[in-house]
This record gives structure tokens, sequence and C-alpha cells, in this order.
């Protein structure tokens, strides 16, 4: 979907809340040492080795998942707004765009460029 502040993605919300923020993309183990602070990680799916990068994260974006995961449950434990089944997100975002995840209301928003 898109409208006039860009595009408009539905996810499955599993951490509620809402976060404007840059973008990082992790793809490997490698990737965690880029994470900085207030980072939307987007990945393809919430492992449980991520918990380091919570306290650091903003907010999580996955392309699989269900609310019942263990890296569903450790992002509420942190409460980090999150949501997953975003499919081909991935490939979609660039690190350091700057996204909007509205976990509350289950959706992603990608600012047009021209804003």
């Amino acid at each position: 979907m898109t409208g006039p502040s860009g595009r408009v993605l539905s996810a499955l919300s599993i951490s509620s809340g809402v976060v404007s923020g840059p973008v990082r993309l992790v793809r490997s183990q490698e990737d965690f040492r880029n994470v900085q602070q207030g980072d939307i990680v987007v990945t393809s799916v919430i492992d449980p080795g991520m918990a380091p990068l919570f306290g650091l994260a903003g907010g999580l974006i996955a392309e699989m998942g269900g609310i019942l995961s263990h890296g569903a449950i450790i992002a509420r434990e942190y409460g980090i707004p999150a949501v997953a089944n975003v499919h081909g997100i991935t490939r979609l975002l660039q690190t350091g765009q700057q996204i909007t995840l509205n976990a509350d209301a289950g959706r992603v928003i990608i600012p047009s460029e021209d804003q």
C-alpha cells in the first residue's frame, strides 16, 4: 500500500510500541557489531542469539516469525517494538534508511524519498 507519506507494509505485531529511526540490516552475527543505539534491526528471523542487540535496538522487523517464538518473547521482555512476517523486507530496505515501525498497528512505514 502507498500513500502521500510513502509505502506502508502490513506485519504481525509481536511486541507493541512505535519507533522511528534508521534501518540496520542484520544478516549474520558479523553484523551485530554495527548495530547502534536506536537502530531498527531488520533481519530474516529474530534469533535468540540476537538478545545482546536488544539493549541497543530501537525496534525489530523480521521476515518470518510468530508471537510465541523465542525471539518475540525476548523482544517483549525488553519492551522493544517488533513485527514479523514482512516478506522481502531485507531486500526492500537499506541500512541507514529512515523508517517508522508502528508495532501497535502492525505497520512498517517507509517515507517517500522526496520527504
